[in-house]
């Protein structure tokens, strides 16, 4: 996205060399339709693009186990998306080639803007710690019987640092209301450690062992919210 952006604003010529193309039989045969149905087979590619709403569709569809039901779901969801679209469309047929050239440079910010946030996020799924301006202050741990408790409420748009020590294990108890859980923030996964937690209402515990210093990342399910565990040597220090 960020390379796509980059070429149509046209500043590094030699990038396109790097741009993806869609296959060339697959292009030749919707230049060379005869039929005008060239847009209707770009439109119905269209449902491969990663999107976050679709792909949550997607998965809705899977999760009703009926073939009827997940067709009916994906429909609908479809027939949603009609209106913009084919606003868009009817919108772009009545504007001037200036005022054209002018939206491509607005929507190539857009594009490396929006690949910016994907990579973000695909570095959270990762476990890759990047750094951040994030001023939140941290949940410290507190050491109590052999473990270290650290307790954490959840919000329905951002989750909240926490500060632990290495090598003793950790009780991380996240307290949520039923009105901030929703299917951005929860479930919350530890890449680190391979942990994933469905959040209910009430009191959850997650539960690992950290063993060495250091700064790794917690994010949600799709890597939008995220924030950070740090371990330090001393949590009383």
């Amino acid at each position: 996205m960020v390379i796509m952006g980059l070429n149509m604003l046209n500043i590094f010529p030699w990038l396109r060399r790097f741009n993806i193309r869609m296959p060339k039989f697959i292009g030749n045969k919707i230049r060379n339709e005869k039929s005008g149905k060239g847009p209707l087979y770009v439109g119905l590619l269209n449902g491969l693009m990663p999107c976050g709403p679709l792909q949550s569709m997607q998965l809705y569809a899977l999760g009703t186990g009926s073939i009827l039901t997940g067709a009916l779901s994906m429909f609908y969801f479809s027939l949603g998306t009609v209106p913009l679209m084919f606003g868009l469309g009817a919108l772009s047929s009545l504007i001037t080639n200036k005022l054209s050239h002018k939206i491509m440079k607005a929507s190539a910010i857009l594009v490396i803007t929006l690949g910016f946030v994907m990579l973000n996020r695909g570095f959270s799924l990762s476990g890759i710690t990047l750094p951040s301006l994030n001023a939140n202050q941290s949940n410290v741990a507190v050491i109590k019987d052999g473990t270290q408790i650290v307790k954490m409420k959840i919000e329905s748009g951002r989750y909240a640092p926490i500060t632990v020590q290495k090598g003793i294990p950790v009780k991380w108890i996240i307290e949520a209301d039923k009105d901030d859980l929703n299917g951005c923030n929860n479930p919350v996964t530890i890449p680190k450690y391979n942990i994933q937690k469905s959040l209910v209402p009430g009191e959850n515990i997650i539960e690992f062992t950290p063993k060495e210093e250091g700064t790794i990342t917690y994010t949600c399910w799709m890597g939008m919210i995220s924030s950070t565990i740090s371990i330090v040597d001393d949590v009383n220090n």
